[in-house]
């Protein structure tokens, strides 16, 4: 075996493992996965002999990922013989498990060598090679690892203006994208030769190109970029190990601040993770070979009879899946268990389930405290008629919903307990293994579920006789009519502001979270889009000229970005939305720096108003001042181009998100973006029909595109469709009150049966299949979740689904659910959740709040309109959540 390199992948095993991880090969032919399987236990056997472990590693990993996904298929014992012939027989494997196992512990010892005693910079590095410099060198500490640098490390640097961009890829790709950082520019590939000097090259340079070029010598260190090298020691016949030897060897006359290094994944992943730092972030690919392994990528889009059918996910694939604790699994077993039904867990420990009781009776009984306080408060209210106004008797019935619907988690949470102490008791009826005191303790857990469910059932007979009595309140506010006042409502004013004549009347009208009272009611409906409504393009007056009223309240040491937003007469939808966007730092940077002004579009439906007046507001939340505002100007300007945000109707938040990203969409459309080859992909070509060869900063970070793929069953001829989207619309099931969200991803995206399609192969109708997939991930990935539905036994009249829905705060794995294509890009797969849109209540009245991880903080966040409070993580998942929005982008500070 060769002499071992120098690590260069990672710095612990952990996130060398999750360089390891396969897509779900569930769907995939037996053929396909043991020629892929062949190929990578080569590849690693490649790897090890050439002396590099972490590669050697990665691709054993993979190839007993690959394996045991072989053994699960259904097909398998009819292939067995085949299995044995082309991977060997279970020695043989146990072999290459110890191979494995020798570079594991190789690995684990040299990354504790690694901590334990930093690399000394090499002296060559630092002065081009040439010894005995007197001049002293800087040596941060911050440059140890030597040869890459991550996008997360150039950006910080870039924040810092203490870094040089040398862009050396050519100068057609340079013009078409580029950094807008000030001290980056082109170094083009087509003027870098071998065996040039620093001198010779510097005047094959631009003018402009020299200033900067000649900047090397004194900032605190020099990064080159190309399209997407991840070595440290790039191929010899590449134009950026050319320059890497001209600067190293050829610069003699520079002594450098700290040893050059290259960008790791190149500008490919530094547009993906920092799009609004990027000139033009849509810009496609250029052609050149690649490098890597492409094994499963070969593998061909699964045949009809491996689709999972939707009608094959019965009620029981919605069962609470229990949660793993898979720290003591190996590891190839447990990246390969995606998405695969996975046996029962051991039963947790009895001591455990006592410690869990204890929390969670804690928590519940304070709630319940907080719920009978304010349920006191709202019967005396309702009854007398006084000691509160408008405002206030609204922001009690907010409360309540919101401290009911934690109630309803904590029946979920003692649900969950029983479980637990079933299987326990399961266990105990097989082995007899519980001791007396055990056995005592398990009836101490029984009586307390049994007190709580009890509790539970009165809760309940109080929470439907709260909902009796406006139930009345709604009905009486149909027969009820006060006078008329001066003149309605501005888009500013307040319900406090409204006169009525019965204070008792009102207050009952307000908690139905119902329009004010003084206008005139209407049938109650559902929302619909209809962009008919919209009007058509006038001359309006530039926003950006005139004074803004944002009624702000002066706070003190109010973070940045902790600014609640006023409720201006059931606005809740809208203000939490904008939390939400608030808090999605790429688009608040790009507000706050004013980037957006140079591509406002003045010739669309907005005007490009809505863009200002969000850019505004977001200005206003991030200030650090106030401890609230109002959004009275951008209610405003939605109103005139959607009736239906003019009054004080309660709105659907989904429908306000869709249309906003619309219409920001639009306000910024201005980024031309020419076809770059001849040459282009369907989904690339429906892509270029949407945009029309027009993005925007929205469209990069918000959309993605859903493939819709049509197989014949007869013949299996295959047609694609292609549609963009802003955010994924799920189902809930409707038999089921705790669910995960993996489980309504995989009914979302598995295949449907569809009948008398006209196949064009066939030349007439013929019965179909139907599968989507993902064929162009959005960085923020954003997830509705369709509780609402129309009532079979009221005809006009709609539902809640009030599940449970456990969904994960790191890692949602997406890998599953993206189109072949799709996998083969660079593109991140998995997902971080930093914001959710909840709603609390019914259809006939409700309440929204947002929860958000803030960027700047590291923490959650709850906004309840002009409320601001610090939020657990445990919180964050409850059945209120209704609108998820999830991201790959690395987190950033929002700059001042």
């Amino acid at each position: 075996m060769a002499k071992l390199k120098k690590l260069h992948m990672s710095s612990n095993l952990d996130d060398l493992e999750k360089m390891s991880i396969i897509p779900d090969l569930r769907s995939k032919g037996m053929k396909i996965l043991l020629n892929t399987a062949r190929k990578l236990y080569m590849t690693a056997e490649e790897y090890r002999l050439d002396g590099d472990e972490e590669l050697a590693y990665i691709t054993y990993m993979k190839y007993f990922n690959m394996l045991t996904a072989i053994h699960k298929k259904s097909d398998y014992p009819s292939h067995k013989t085949t299995v044995r012939q082309m991977l060997g027989d279970t020695e043989s494997n146990r072999r290459i498990m110890d191979t494995l196992e020798e570079i594991i512990n190789s690995l684990r010892h040299r990354y504790a060598q690694q901590h334990q005693a930093p690399e000394p910079i090499a002296p060559d590095l630092v002065s081009n090679g040439r010894a005995g410099v007197d001049s002293p060198i800087t040596q941060p500490t911050q440059y140890a690892r030597l040869g890459l640098i991550t996008c997360q490390d150039l950006y910080r640097r870039m924040q810092e203006k203490s870094v040089l961009v040398m862009d050396c890829r050519p100068s057609a790709d340079y013009e078409a994208s580029h950094l807008t950082y000030y001290c980056a520019f082109n170094v083009p590939e087509e003027l870098i030769t071998p065996g040039m000097s620093a001198g010779r090259l510097q005047a094959r340079l631009s003018s402009s190109a020299k200033a900067s070029w000649a900047s090397r010598s004194v900032k605190d260190s020099v990064v080159l970029m190309d399209w997407n090298t991840k070595d440290a020691q790039p191929a010899t016949n590449t134009a950026i190990s050319t320059l890497l030897d001209i600067l190293k060897n050829w610069d003699p006359d520079v002594t450098y601040r700290a040893p050059i290094q290259i960008v790791e994944g190149g500008y490919e992943y530094f547009i993906m993770m920092y799009p609004t730092h990027c000139t033009n972030p849509s810009v496609q690919a250029p052609q050149q070979n690649n490098n890597d392994i492409e094994t499963i990528d070969d593998i061909e889009y699964p045949s009809i009879h491996d689709i999972t059918m939707k009608e094959d996910i019965s009620a029981k694939d919605f069962r609470p899946r229990p949660d793993f604790n898979r720290a003591n699994k190996p590891a190839a077993t447990r990246v390969n268990e995606q998405g695969i039904s996975r046996p029962s867990p051991p039963a947790k420990p009895i001591a455990e389930i006592m410690r869990d009781q204890a929390e969670f009776l804690q928590r519940a009984e304070q709630n319940d405290e907080q719920l009978e306080k304010a349920s006191k408060m709202w019967k005396r209210q309702a009854a007398e008629g006084d000691g509160l106004n408008a405002t206030e008797d609204q922001e009690l019935h907010f409360r309540i919903l919101q401290l009911e619907s934690k109630a309803q988690d904590y029946i979920v949470e003692n649900n969950r307990l029983r479980e637990e102490l079933s299987r326990i008791q399961e266990l105990h009826n097989v082995t007899q293994q519980l001791s007396q005191k055990e056995v005592e303790a398990t009836r101490n857990i029984e009586s307390k579920i049994r007190e709580r469910q009890r509790l539970d059932e009165q809760h309940e007979l109080e929470r439907q006789e709260r909902e009796r009595l406006l139930a009345i309140a709604r009905e009486t506010k149909k027969h009820y009519k006060s006078p008329t006042p001066s003149g309605p409502p501005s888009p500013g004013r307040n319900l406090e502001d409204v006169h009525v004549v019965s204070d008792s009347l009102e207050s009952l009208l307000q908690l139905t979270g119902d329009p004010d009272p003084t206008i005139a009611p209407n049938k109650a409906e559902i929302p619909t889009f209809d962009r008919a409504m919209k009007p058509q393009p006038r001359n309006v007056e530039r926003t950006s000229q005139r004074v803004r009223d944002f009624s702000p309240v002066i706070g003190q040491n109010v973070g940045r970005g902790l600014t609640g937003l006023k409720n201006l007469g059931n606005t809740c939808y809208m203000n939490s939305i904008l939390q939400c966007l608030s808090n999605t730092p790429q688009l608040t940077e790009y507000c706050i720096s004013d980037k957006y002004k140079n591509y406002i579009s003045r010739s669309n439906k907005t005007n490009g108003q809505v863009i200002e007046e969000v850019a505004a507001l977001i200005k206003e939340l991030w200030n650090g001042q106030y401890k609230c505002v109002a959004s009275r100007d951008l209610r405003y300007v939605v109103g005139q181009y959607q009736k239906i945000f003019r009054g004080v109707d309660q709105q659907d938040s989904h429908e306000f998100l869709t249309i906003l990203m619309d219409w920001l969409h639009s306000d910024l459309q201005t980024l031309h973006v020419p076809r770059q080859r001849e040459m282009i992909s369907a989904s690339e070509k429906a892509w270029l029909e949407f945009t029309k060869a027009k993005e925007s900063m929205i469209l990069h970070l918000f959309y993605g595109q859903m493939k819709s793929t049509v197989k014949c069953v007869a013949c299996h001829k295959e047609s694609a469709t292609y549609e963009s989207f802003s955010n994924l619309s799920l189902e809930l099931p409707p038999n089921s009150n705790v669910c995960q969200l993996n489980q309504c991803m995989d009914m979302y995206f598995s295949g449907e049966r569809i009948h008398g399609w006209n196949c064009p192969s066939c030349k007439t109708k013929r019965d179909a299949i139907k599968k989507l997939d993902i064929s162009k991930l959005p960085p923020v990935l954003v997830v509705h979740l369709k509780r609402f539905y129309a009532d079979p036994s009221n005809s006009g009249s709609y539902m809640k689904k009030q599940n449970y829905l456990r969904f994960p705060l790191e890692n949602l794995d997406m890998n599953p659910y993206i189109a072949r294509a799709e996998s083969r890009a660079v593109t991140p797969k998995t997902y971080q959740l930093y914001a959710v849109s909840n709603h609390y209540g019914t259809m006939e009245g409700g309440h929204y709040t947002a929860f958000c991880k803030s960027a700047n903080y590291g923490k959650w966040f709850k906004f309840d309109d002009q409320v601001v409070s610090a939020l657990d993580s445990s919180n964050v998942v409850s059945s209120a959540a209704y609108i998820l929005f999830y991201t790959w982008l690395p987190p950033m500070q929002v700059p001042l």
